[in-house]
């Protein structure tokens, strides 16, 4: 039983490793050969858990080789546009200036059906609204819509808006994140004067903080008190 447990948390904590290594992608938008090394991943890692009998050094160094193939595989692919095109193909153009690439669709599959419900995905319901529609080497599927039915935006109104500030979160359900206090030239005697202005002691009384770079405006929810 203890055998297990300590099999299990190993694997576990060793996946999760790797899978940072791979990358931020989510699996929807895995190439296939990313898609490949997951699903393969899972399946070496849950062997040493449901068989005692498996090596666990064994597994580990099958996943090993598998995380640096695909590394590899992808250094080669940034590299080479050769390389990438075998590996992860080309984007499949559907619908192009008014033009249905049926024999496009038929290669990969996507009927008409598919086709509407990625129009109506996009904010359009007919043909007539896109100019192109396509398929990315990730299997997700890109609408762009003709300029006039486009959505609208400030500067097509010629509106002047304040640029985009980033927000960084200083206190997370009581837990003080020190390095975005310090990133905004903040330190603990400006913590400790915000709290006493919201009547709180101490950043444990705080579910949420954040600070806006360069305005200052900040956003504090206290946190609610735990019923017994």
């Amino acid at each position: 039983m203890i055998t297990t447990v300590l099999r299990t948390a190993i694997i576990y904590f060793f996946v999760v490793l790797i899978l940072r290594m791979m990358g931020k992608r989510q699996i929807g938008e895995l190439e296939p050969s990313e898609l490949v090394v997951t699903i393969m991943i899972s399946e070496v890692a849950a062997m040493p858990i449901t068989d005692i009998g498996v090596p666990l050094l064994e597994s580990i160094l099958a996943i090993l080789i598998l995380v640096v193939l695909e590394i590899f595989l992808s250094y080669f692919a940034y590299r080479s546009t050769k390389v990438r095109t075998v590996f992860y193909g080309r984007p499949s153009m559907f619908y192009e200036n008014g033009r249905l690439h049926q024999k496009e669709m038929r290669r990969q599959r996507f009927n008409v059906a598919d086709l509407m419900e990625e129009l109506r995905n996009n904010g359009a319901i007919s043909l007539n609204q896109v100019e192109y529609v396509l398929m990315e080497t990730n299997g997700k599927v890109s609408v762009l819509l003709e300029s006039e039915n486009s959505p609208v935006t400030p500067a097509d109104l010629k509106i002047h808006t304040e640029p985009a500030r980033m927000s960084y979160v200083l206190i997370d359900n009581g837990n003080l994140i020190s390095g975005n206090l310090k990133r905004l030239g903040l330190d603990d005697i400006w913590l400790d004067k915000l709290l006493k202005k919201n009547k709180l002691k101490r950043p444990k009384d705080v579910f949420y903080l954040s600070v806006e770079k360069d305005t200052g405006n900040t956003v504090l929810i206290p946190r609610e008190k735990e019923e017994s």
